[in-house]
């Protein structure tokens, strides 16, 4: 049986991608810098390299990780729920800036950003958290086969590329001190995760016969 993610799906999960970027930067420079690196994100946590609040981010990691896997590989359950999860933490941060009478910016000190977003961000956030509301009621109506993706060569290449960056991460962020490279490789990083697990054939693994359960 063939299954593929529909259009909404796809505009969803580009989002939860970008959105996740946010906690993956973090993750690999707390890991690869050590404590010369000082990071801050949601809700207020924070830390130095792998100090601090940083199992908190694994925990996010986790969730954001699950979501992007199960909703590229089919959509199946427990994705609507870790969605939801996911979304809900990305509106209640943006909406914690977007009534706060401070102004916060965002920055990213290694490439020299900085930027107001945070009335923006917000409305965003409900948008998407609105729009797969309407696509989990839409997909749970729907009766679709149980079963697992078929991976391919490419998602195989793709996922053998993620896992070669690290060391090249760990080379320019310890020691060679090249920050930017390093949040550059790291950006590349992400996007190869998100490719590998796309479901280039689009189609179930089926079982044969003498697989199943019950036959010998």
């Amino acid at each position: 049986m063939k299954w593929r993610p529909d259009i909404l799906l796809h505009f969803i999960l580009a989002y939860v991608m970008m959105s996740g970027f946010m906690i993956w930067l973090p993750i690999i420079r707390g890991l690869f810098d050590g404590t010369a690196y000082t990071w801050s994100g949601w809700l207020g946590i924070g830390g130095n390299g792998i100090l601090g609040d940083y199992w908190l981010l694994l925990i996010f990691a986790s969730i954001l990780l699950s979501v992007i896997y199960l909703g590229w590989r089919g959509a199946q359950k427990p994705f609507h729920w870790l969605l939801l999860i996911w979304l809900f933490l990305l509106v209640v941060e943006s909406a914690a800036i977007f009534f706060s009478n401070e102004t916060i910016y965002f920055k990213g000190d290694t490439l020299g950003t900085q930027f107001d977003a945070g009335k923006i961000i917000f409305p965003i956030d409900l948008f998407f958290l609105s729009m797969s509301c309407f696509w989990i009621y839409r997909d749970l109506k729907k009766k679709r086969h149980k079963g697992q993706l078929s991976w391919t060569k490419n998602n195989r290449m793709m996922l053998i590329i993620f896992f070669l960056i690290f060391p090249l991460q760990l080379i320019t962020l310890r020691f060679l001190d090249y920050d930017q490279l390093g949040v550059f490789l790291t950006l590349f990083q992400w996007l190869i995760l998100n490719i590998a697990f796309y479901p280039w054939r689009s189609f179930y693994k089926i079982k044969s016969p003498e697989q199943r359960p019950g036959h010998n």
